[in-house]
């Protein structure tokens, strides 16, 4: 029989350090500062939080690419000392290196170690995902891996009233609920998902969606992929004809 935790006594707010904890999902409120850490891991990742200015709102490093969503407000990144970007509420972005945020704003920040994206910011998220995915639900992937194997962002619609199959994933998610509430499910229990909680799923760790009355939203982070561009195959090569005559 699965546990049921109800909202209210297991509610978090802003400035909570507590973290809730069933099967393999950690769930937190989104919060200023490191919030998971996976950096010893095999793929180096940790999720962060900007939600206020600070003397130090410094992210990423030289050896680093962060993934991002602006959860509420507005923020400015500022990149290598010359570049002034300003990410409006509902965008994404991703960032090579080092970089500062300022602004009223809030985010979350999706960091891989050892890793080097592409930069891009893009938004705002659409209302539906734009391929299919299990139980109803629907994907679009926001952020692309350049190179198979490489990290994606990707975004979650659930419908009112998902039953989503008990599944699992081989390595570690990171994720952070945009719109919307539901319930994360696991053989040990559930717990609630509302707007603005972030967490972490470990790796092969079975679990699954509910949602109830409300539509859900989540934007999440995988660490790796096994999809994406070679060598060998590429759109441009793909399309590269070579007369043999």
């Amino acid at each position: 029989m699965i546990n049921t935790y109800t909202a209210s006594n297991v509610s978090l707010d802003s400035t909570t350090v507590k973290i809730m904890e069933i099967g393999g999902f950690n769930i937190a409120s989104l919060r200023h500062g490191l919030i998971f850490d996976e950096g010893e891991s095999s793929l180096p990742s940790k999720l962060l939080g900007y939600t206020t200015e600070t003397m130090d709102n410094s992210f990423g490093s030289k050896f680093s690419t962060v993934y991002g969503y602006v959860q509420e407000g507005d923020i400015t990144i500022s990149y290598k000392q010359e570049y002034l970007f300003n990410v409006p509420e509902g965008f994404y972005f991703c960032i090579v290196g080092e970089f500062k945020i300022i602004g009223k704003g809030r985010c979350v920040l999706f960091e891989r170690i050892g890793v080097r994206g592409v930069f891009q910011i893009g938004g705002p998220l659409e209302k539906i995902g734009r391929v299919a995915y299990i139980s109803g639900c629907s994907d679009s992937l926001l952020v692309f891996p350049p190179r198979i194997g490489d990290p994606c962002m990707n975004c979650l619609w659930f419908p009112r009233h998902v039953r989503q199959t008990m599944h699992i994933h081989p390595t570690v998610r990171f994720a952070i609920v945009t719109k919307g509430n539901g319930r994360c499910v696991t053989p040990e229990g559930e717990l609630p998902l509302k707007e603005g909680y972030v967490f972490k799923l470990k790796p092969m760790s079975q679990h699954c969606f509910f949602t109830d009355k409300e539509e859900m939203t989540i934007i999440t982070y995988h660490p790796d992929s096994d999809w994406g561009p070679t060598d060998d195959q590429h759109p441009m090569l793909n399309k590269t004809l070579i007369s043999k005559t």
